[in-house]
């Protein structure tokens, strides 16, 4: 029995290793002298090579690309709350005509220094919707007048049997001088139980000329004078005054000039 020797390598390593196996030759071997070398015809037969411990070496995988490193984004800055807007009314319903006063804040300017200061007074707003059925009334043909502070003060002040006049150009002092007129009465009923509100339009550019009257009792006149009352120093800005105070401010003993 012969032996056969083989050898394998790997890629990585170029040294050369030996393996045996045994190889049984079907038939038996004739040698023959070819001049001074012996030279013996072996079958052909195949011989597979293996060695357990040795271990391929794997093909290297690329890495995936790593995604793009963000940076930390800020966090978002808080919304700033204005302070909701409120609307509110006091409404009367009669048999001709409704009536609603609504209050108008005042107007500020900011100054240099971040200050506000008042550039327009605030007003209550009346208006007058005549009767169009029973207990409808048609607000498209509305009239409004604008009480300022000092009328809203000379009706706060009005007694039972006096009387009181207003009279508004919008235009006066401009081209549509005339063209547009509101007078507002406010008289005394005659059984004493209030007092008769009557709106009187002139309207030129519009061909409006109405008059629209509304009785108020003495106590609706009296809820009347109570928002008057309540709504004046707002209308006058004092109460953005009172809320922009800070007890800081005032540590420092007062001026000379403060008590004179």
């Amino acid at each position: 029995m012969l032996h056969a020797q083989s050898y394998t390598t790997t890629a990585t390593n170029p040294i050369l290793l030996p393996n045996y196996s045994f190889i049984t030759p079907k038939k038996p071997i004739s040698p023959r002298r070819v001049g001074s070398t012996f030279c013996s015809n072996l079958p052909q037969s195949s011989v597979t090579c293996s060695h357990p411990e040795l271990v391929q070496p794997k093909p290297k995988l690329k890495p995936f690309p790593s995604p793009p490193t963000q940076r930390p984004q800020p966090p978002p800055s808080p919304a700033v709350e204005l302070p909701p807007r409120v609307y509110v009314g006091h409404a009367l319903y009669k048999g001709k005509a409704a009536l609603t006063v609504s209050p108008r804040p005042p107007e500020f300017t900011s100054l240099d220094s971040g200050a506000f200061k008042i550039s327009k007074e605030g007003c209550v707003l009346l208006q007058f919707a005549p009767s169009a059925g029973p207990r409808v009334y048609d607000w498209n043909k509305k009239q409004v007048f604008s009480l300022s502070v000092g009328e809203i003060g000379n009706l706060i002040n009005l007694g039972a049997k006096e009387s009181c006049e207003f009279f508004h150009e919008p235009f006066l002092g401009k081209s549509d001088k005339g063209k547009v007129r509101k007078v507002l009465k406010v008289e005394p009923l005659h059984d004493g139980s209030g007092h008769m509100f009557n709106l009187s339009v002139q309207n030129m550019p519009e061909n409006i000329n109405e008059n629209i009257f509304i009785p108020v009792t003495k106590a609706e006149f009296s809820v009347f004078n109570s928002l008057f009352n309540f709504i004046m120093p707002c209308l006058l800005g004092w109460n953005a005054f009172g809320s922009s105070i800070k007890p800081e401010v005032y540590i420092a003993s007062p001026k000379k000039e403060d008590h004179e």
